[in-house]
C-alpha cells in the first residue's frame, strides 16, 4: 500500500513538473509576443534603457551588488512558493509567478535579440550557466510546493520537514546560482557587451 502511494505521488510530481515547464513556455512565449507587439511603441524606450545598462557597466561593473540582487529576486520567489504550498489553492499562485517569470525570461531574450542581433543572443548565452542552475530548480520547487498543496495529509510532521528539507536544498541552489551569475556572467557579459 504504502508503495503504491509513494509511486502514486512520483507520477503526480512527474505531471505537475511538465505542467509547471508548459506554464514557463507559456509565459517565454507571451514575454517575445508582447515585445513583438509593442516594439513600436517602447522600442526606443527600452534601447535606451539596455544602452544606460550596458554604459553603467561598463563603468562600474559591481559583482557583489548584481549577486545580492539575484539572490534577494530568487529568495522572494522561493518563499512565495513555498507559502502556496500550505494553502489548497496555493497552485494558482506558483503557477502565476512560473508564468511572469517566463514572461520577464522572453521579453528579456526578444530584446537583446531585437537591438543587437546575433551579437544579443551571446550575450543571452552568456547567462546560460545561471538558468541551467535556476529553472529546474524553480520547476522542481514548484512541483513539490503544488504536490504539498494537494496533499491532504499535509499536517503531518514528517511531510512538513520533508518540505522545509526541499526548501532548505532550494535557498542552497538559489544562493550558488545567484553567485554564478554576479561572478561568472558578469565576466562573460563584460568580454562580449556591445560597444
Amino acid at each position: 500500500m504504502e508503495r503504491s502511494t509513494i509511486r502514486e505521488t512520483g507520477k503526480n510530481s512527474a505531471w505537475i513538473y511538465v505542467i509547471a515547464l508548459i506554464l514557463l513556455a507559456v509565459g517565454v512565449t507571451a514575454g517575445s509576443i508582447y515585445l513583438a507587439d509593442n516594439s513600436a511603441d517602447m522600442g526606443d524606450g527600452i534601447k535606451e534603457y539596455l544602452t544606460q545598462f550596458f554604459a553603467s557597466f561598463r563603468e562600474n561593473k559591481d559583482n557583489a551588488a548584481v549577486f545580492k540582487n539575484s539572490l534577494t529576486s530568487n529568495l522572494i520567489c522561493t518563499g512565495i512558493i513555498f507559502v502556496m504550498g500550505f494553502f489548497r489553492f496555493g497552485c494558482i499562485g506558483t503557477g502565476a509567478l512560473l508564468v511572469r517569470r517566463g514572461f520577464i525570461m522572453g521579453f528579456t531574450a526578444a530584446s537583446f535579440y531585437k537591438f543587437y542581433g546575433i551579437r544579443g543572443m551571446i550575450i543571452m548565452l552568456s547567462t546560460m550557466p545561471t538558468v541551467l542552475i535556476t529553472i529546474p530548480t524553480l520547476l522542481l520547487f514548484s512541483a513539490v510546493s503544488v504536490n504539498f498543496s494537494l496533499n491532504k495529509e499535509k499536517k503531518q510532521k514528517k511531510f512538513i520537514f520533508s518540505y522545509i528539507f526541499f526548501l532548505v536544498l532550494a535557498i542552497s541552489i538559489f544562493c550558488v546560482a545567484s553567485f554564478t551569475e554576479g561572478y561568472l556572467t558578469t565576466t562573460f557579459m563584460t568580454l562580449i557587451k556591445p560597444e
